[in-house]
């Protein structure tokens, strides 16, 4: 039977964690210090807000007990558990890689538009119910998430430039340890950028941004924690 994959973790989590109860209808595919949580699917999920929604909680939920995570895209489906085996030992360079960047560590998202205040706005639990671009806010982007992920992706490979950022890094440096940034061609949103912080960190990264401004004439815009959708490698056949 087909298998839908949530989340690549790293260190296992403890039996008394990922208990039947807590995660039904997950297991846990491993291969070496590599597992995959996924769960059994009759066939491709259909692509609506609320399956973006349901995918979404389980990788929270599964952040909340792995040390190191990294989400899947939505509709990341393999035949068995033997090809999650083979995909996973063919990627686990990079991927265990990712994972120790990732290792209790969460996401915050800042997106810097070409305006004039500066905003910074909770998101995450208590927020706006706002959902983060990368994976998880592609909840709130039905229309085309596929193509809108590729082409974040593409820009991420690039590396872009991002002079707009350079006082702010300066100012979250303490709490920063990896920056990912995407820039956009049109419309008012100049970039965005994935910052990964400590798990827990939130407040701290908020009460940062908030003593300082944006460089005249943008507004910057801050949203998380999140699971670190940003920071999960591209895989390539």
């Amino acid at each position: 039977m087909p298998l839908c994959v949530y989340a690549i973790v790293g260190r296992r989590p403890s039996r008394r964690t990922f208990t039947r109860s807590n995660f039904p209808r997950m297991r846990l595919v491993t291969a070496g210090p590599v597992s995959a949580v996924v769960a059994d699917c009759d066939a491709k999920t259909p692509l609506t807000v609320r399956a973006l929604r349901a995918h979404d909680a389980v990788v929270r939920k599964v952040a909340r007990v792995a040390p190191a995570i990294l989400p899947a895209r939505f509709g990341t489906i393999v035949e068995s558990e033997a090809s999650v085996v083979g995909l996973i030992e063919r990627w686990s360079a990079d991927l265990c890689e990712a994972l120790a960047l990732v290792e209790g560590r969460e996401q915050m998202t800042l997106r810097v538009f070409g305006a004039v205040a500066t905003t910074v706005d909770s998101g995450g639990t208590g927020g706006t119910g706002r959902m983060d671009k990368t994976g998880a806010e592609e909840v709130l982007d039905a229309e085309h998430p596929g193509t809108s992920y590729l082409l974040r992706r593409a820009h991420e490979q690039a590396a872009p430039a991002a002079p707009e950022l350079e006082r702010l890094r300066a100012v979250l440096a303490p709490i920063v340890t990896a920056e990912r940034v995407v820039r956009h061609d049109q419309g008012p949103l100049i970039l965005t950028a994935y910052h990964l912080i400590p798990r827990g960190g939130a407040a701290a990264y908020r009460r940062l941004l908030r003593r300082h401004a944006a460089e005249p004439g943008s507004r910057v815009v801050a949203s998380g924690p999140w699971p670190p959708y940003g920071f999960v490698p591209e895989l390539r056949q």
